[in-house]
């Protein structure tokens, strides 16, 4: 009985460890969900005098399937309420959400896909990538790529509510143009420009705790 036991100990240990190393951890974006904020700037144009018009997202959903054995291949997607985007200020909230701006009530789905990463290189021990996919907004679909930096962080939810889980970081920004999202598209330049800039912080959290494995990105 005690030699089962310990098969048992060692082949549950060695199955958790291969899970590790050559499967996919999820990581789910909405228990830590006040850690993962979406920001949106918008340049002034003319009109409106110098400087930017800065709004968020209240919530991020969705989630990472990050590959442990070939990054590359890490997928996902990150789902937003057009209606929850706000710039704190009354006259811009209203006016962001109507049917020739983001026609929010219509369109309310924002998503984002990833399907992949390219260019996958380290840099003191955080992965820089380039970020690949498809952005849904307001009922169009285009490929994107962003710029990314990747942390894993092994049994890193603890930290934050105390549950055992590690813990991934994604940052990147994007840069879009809000005409070719039909997004009022060639009008009123003059009070805000077509550029749009995207910053992102993604914070995901998974239900297990990782084994030490020799690795760069897993500290």
């Amino acid at each position: 009985m005690f030699i089962k036991k310990i098969v048992k100990i060692y082949l549950g240990c060695f199955l958790i460890i291969g899970y590790f190393a050559f499967g996919v951890t999820d990581f789910d974006l909405q228990p830590l969900g006040k850690l993962s904020q979406i920001d949106v700037r918008l340049e002034k144009g003319a009109l409106f005098g110098v400087g930017q018009v800065r709004g968020s997202f209240e919530r991020v959903r969705g989630g990472i399937q990050f590959s442990t054995k070939s990054p590359s291949k890490t997928v996902g997607s990150v789902h937003l309420d057009a209606r929850a985007l706000h710039f704190g200020y009354h006259k811009v909230d209203g006016d962001a959400h109507q049917p020739i701006w983001l026609n929010s009530m219509k369109y309310p789905k924002i998503v984002f896909k990833l399907e992949g990463l390219r260019n996958a290189h380290w840099k003191g021990g955080v992965l820089n990538a380039d970020a690949f996919g498809s952005l849904l907004l307001k009922n169009k679909t285009s490929p994107i790529t962003l710029p990314v930096t990747i942390k894993y962080l092994r049994n890193g939810r603890k930290k934050y509510d105390r549950k055992p889980g590690d813990l991934i970081t994604l940052k990147g920004q994007l840069s879009l143009s809000r005409g070719n999202f039909g997004i009022n598209p060639g009008s009123m330049l003059d009070v805000i420009q077509d550029g749009v800039v995207v910053n992102v912080t993604l914070v995901g959290c998974s239900s297990r705790k990782r084994p030490l494995l020799p690795s760069r990105l897993f500290i």
